[in-house]
């Protein structure tokens, strides 16, 4: 009887590693940078945001804005070496942005903008959970993971 369990990646072995992931990993990255430009854009207008009448703590700014930047740049990284917590990961990381991105569409927007804007970013949000989703499951993304991709009838 054949063993079903996924292969453990082996140094000498390399899988060259999908466009897909590769574009993935640079999408990860991107919004990564985006992530701790914020940041860094939160501390040096720290100042001028606490004088503003706003209804969100510049910290929590700060903070999501690190949050997002580290763990999109450790999930990057992942993705580009082929690490076997990558796959799931980023279905997990991406399912958790979106649920974030929407709590802060609701708890921080204006309801004018988010009246006009909601269509538009719930169609993003599908579409691009579902390309996550459509190139985590691919033949070629699970190979380069290494998990078995056969199935057991």
């Amino acid at each position: 009887m054949k063993n079903f369990t996924a292969t453990p990646k082996i140094e000498s072995q390399t899988t060259k590693r999908p466009g897909m992931i590769t574009a993935l990993s640079w999408g990860v990255l991107l919004i990564s940078a985006a992530h701790f430009f914020k940041f860094i854009q939160v501390l040096l207008s720290i100042n001028t945001l606490g004088v503003l009448p706003i209804t969100i703590s510049p910290a929590y700014l700060a903070g999501n804005g690190l949050f997002w930047g580290i763990s999109g740049s450790i999930l990057a990284w992942g993705l580009w070496a082929g690490k076997n917590w990558a796959r799931p990961t980023t279905l997990i990381m991406s399912i958790l942005f979106g649920l974030v991105f929407w709590a802060d569409r609701i708890w921080i927007a204006e309801p004018e903008g988010l009246a006009q804007r909601w269509p538009i970013n719930l169609i993003l949000t599908i579409i691009g959970l579902g390309l996550i989703l459509l190139v985590l499951s691919r033949k070629s993304t699970r190979d380069y993971f290494w998990e078995n991709p056969a199935k057991i009838p």
